[in-house]
């Protein structure tokens, strides 16, 4: 889980404290759905989990329990790519706000790595799906076409009509690299020319610092008593 989006409240643009505010009420967002994204990925991690089981018990006992794994499954991997599409929204909407080159290419990488507007678009209209109809436009037309996987899963991955969304433990590492790099874009471009910042930062070094020194001398009130 991250907590990091407090750090830049007023750093985004110093000369600007409405525009400032306006980014990181963006960042901050952000930073909430993807922290769902891992809670929701622990969530899948147990669901996988439990239906493993259930297919063991199966296989070697000849016994079915009946339970409602499969619709948590399905259900948390729906909210899941919603978090990852309210991700992709923020960080669009973060870079255009700052006008920012490198935070529109980590926008651009995370489209590109989950294809999340089809995704998206599958799940959110389900209902023109369950008629045949895979685009606003056909639906508009009365053409309905053969769905051939109408939400499966094959291995950690989601499918739905032969094409498959990384929804494993793989796409969350992706995910939280695209957030560490914006972090990382923020502190270097923004946060370490606010001079505030930068004394806050200084300060929490050396307080560190003092803490550290204090526990190895053995001082009671570091926590180091026994």
């Amino acid at each position: 889980m991250f907590d990091l989006a407090s750090e830049y409240t007023f750093s985004l643009d110093r000369k600007d404290r409405e525009k400032s505010m306006r980014a990181f009420l963006l960042l901050y967002n952000l930073e909430k759905y993807v922290n769902g994204a891992i809670i929701e990925m622990n969530r899948l991690g147990w669901i996988r989990k439990s239906i493993e089981k259930d297919i063991q018990r199966v296989i070697t006992q000849f016994q079915r329990r009946k339970n409602f794994n499969l619709s948590y499954l399905a259900n948390d991997t729906h909210f899941y790519f919603v978090c990852i599409d309210k991700v992709y929204k923020l960080l669009f909407n973060l870079a255009v706000e700052l006008g920012d080159p490198d935070i529109k290419a980590l926008a651009k990488k995370l489209r590109q790595t989950f294809d999340i507007k089809t995704v998206r678009n599958h799940l959110e209209h389900i209902d023109d799906r369950c008629l045949g109809f895979l685009t606003l436009e056909d639906k508009k037309k009365g053409i309905r076409k053969h769905i051939s996987d109408f939400g499966n899963f094959t291995g950690d991955n989601f499918s739905f009509n032969g094409k498959q969304f990384p929804s494993g433990k793989g796409s969350l590492s992706d995910l939280k690299q695209i957030y560490t790099g914006l972090i990382g874009i923020l502190d270097r471009k923004y946060a370490s020319k606010d001079p505030s910042y930068v004394w806050r930062k200084q300060s929490e070094q050396r307080y560190k610092k003092i803490m550290q020194g204090l526990k190895k001398a053995g001082l009671p009130w570091t926590g180091n008593n026994s």
